[in-house]
């Protein structure tokens, strides 16, 4: 065996035993400055509050709003049109973060590649498109996922593809970048606040300084 084939059979080996495996799809050359992604779907608006989700959605009156952790709920909803199976509502500190659609693939016009071509005809070229990832464990099954991206929100299409009797998903699920984005910012704000010059104290110097007075506190001249 060449030393080329050794280093290609190893780099399969490795892909296998962690489970996953990528495969470059193509990537756009950037994002478009006038690209604008959809933040609703039907009724529902990124960013809204829970209880103004629970008023423009009467069927998630009928779903338990609550959960242990506060912070972050996923309201499910049983879509009536078809081809849409359901639709999770995800929030995060209250506040509407993501809305994921999931579609029954069979009845989907040219499944992936069919709702890709309709997507791109809406929200333009995407940021990176049909990039592949294979996984091993716990099942085997492999994802094929196209993003889009602009100022506050991505959106992306994955197909789902169970290696076992070849069962599909189709998922198109639209996210609100602002929590992301604000995260960055405080982190940006917060270096920018550290670059400020100011004069700051020279620790040995001071706890030197603070030894000597609390020295001649003691001493019989201090008294």
């Amino acid at each position: 065996m060449t030393l080329k084939s050794s280093m290609l059979l190893a780099l399969v080996m490795f892909c296998l035993v962690g489970g996953v495996s990528t495969t470059p799809g193509i990537a756009a050359e950037g994002v478009p400055m006038n690209a604008v992604l959809p933040r609703a779907f039907q009724s529902a608006q990124l960013g809204m509050t829970l209880s103004e989700f629970a008023a423009v959605v009467p069927e998630a009156k009928r779903v338990s709003l609550g959960g242990r952790d506060q912070a972050e709920r996923t309201v499910v909803v049983s879509a009536k049109d078809r081809p849409l199976q359901r639709i999770e509502y995800r929030f995060y500190d209250d506040r509407l973060q993501e809305i994921v659609i999931h579609y029954h693939h069979g009845e989907v016009p040219g499944g992936y590649p069919g709702l890709l071509e309709r997507l791109r005809e809406s929200y333009g070229k995407p940021m990176s498109q049909n990039l592949q990832e294979y996984y091993t464990k716990p099942e085997a099954f492999s994802q094929k996922k196209t993003v889009w991206m602009d100022h506050a929100t991505m959106a992306s299409l994955t197909e789902t593809r169970k290696m076992n009797g070849d069962q599909r998903e189709l998922v198109l699920a639209i996210t609100d970048r602002s929590p992301q984005q604000a995260s960055k910012e405080d982190q940006e704000r917060r270096q920018q606040e550290l670059s400020i010059p100011i004069p700051l104290p020279d620790h040995p110097i001071q706890n030197k300084q603070a030894a000597v007075l609390h020295s001649a506190s003691f001493s019989p001249s201090g008294r």
